[in-house]
């Protein structure tokens, strides 16, 4: 490699496919199940980050809100997308693969896959924070 091209570059990062990608368990702010795998950023620090979400069939993420402007694009699979404030008059969109949104700051929304695993990609710029509407559905709080 070109010295001058590597030295310009210093702060890149390539994944080169899906195998690479390393998927970890999820912190417990996720429900039981969900992985994670952390491609850029520290989602603790005000910086960009990216992040990929692997959800088990039918598994769910029930309504939270972020601190940030949040972008998801699914990158395999398919889910349910609710915004709104109850799940009894949210908003549905059916989001396959290829799909995309941008959710604004505190946006309340819900997430359900469907009958197959779902990878979703996620980014924006910490700190990333999640709080979920109704505390019981916080898994830091379930027994």
């Amino acid at each position: 490699m070109n010295q001058a091209f590597a030295e310009g570059h210093q702060g890149e990062k390539i994944i080169a496919d899906a195998g690479a990608v390393v998927w970890q368990p999820a912190p417990a702010i996720f429900p039981s199940g969900i992985k994670i795998a952390y491609l850029y950023g520290d989602l603790a620090k005000h910086e960009p980050f990216t992040l990929r979400v692997m959800m088990p069939p039918h598994s769910f993420i029930p309504l939270h809100t972020h601190n940030l402007d949040e972008m998801l694009t699914v990158i395999s699979g398919g889910l349910d997308h609710y915004t709104g404030t109850s799940m009894t008059n949210a908003t549905t969109h059916h989001m396959a693969s290829g799909g995309f949104v941008h959710l604004p700051v505190n946006m309340a929304h819900a997430l359900k896959a469907g009958d197959h695993p779902v990878i979703l990609q996620v980014s924006g710029v910490g700190p990333f924070e999640m709080t979920y509407l109704n505390p019981r559905d916080d898994p830091r709080h379930q027994h």
